[in-house]
């Protein structure tokens, strides 16, 4: 019994696509610093004590992210 050969596909740059959403997502959290920075209330406020803020400390930011969209989604 002859074995069929496959084709092998060639894998997916997977390390490569989660380095681009990762950019992505520490982009979207500046992105929510910066529009923190720029108000009233956030003005006097330290940029990395506005991201520890709103990340709420999270070291993961795609769990971070995740988070804010949850948040305001409720809003």
């Amino acid at each position: 019994m002859a074995l069929l050969k496959r084709k092998a596909e060639p894998a997916p740059d997977l390390a490569g696509e989660i380095l681009k959403l990762r950019g992505q997502v520490e982009a979207f959290i500046d992105a929510k610093v910066a529009e923190a920075k720029s108000s009233r209330d956030g003005a006097g406020i330290p940029v990395n004590q506005l991201r520890h803020m709103l990340t709420h400390g999270d070291s993961c930011t795609c769990r971070a992210a995740l988070n804010i969209l949850m948040d305001e989604g409720t809003k």
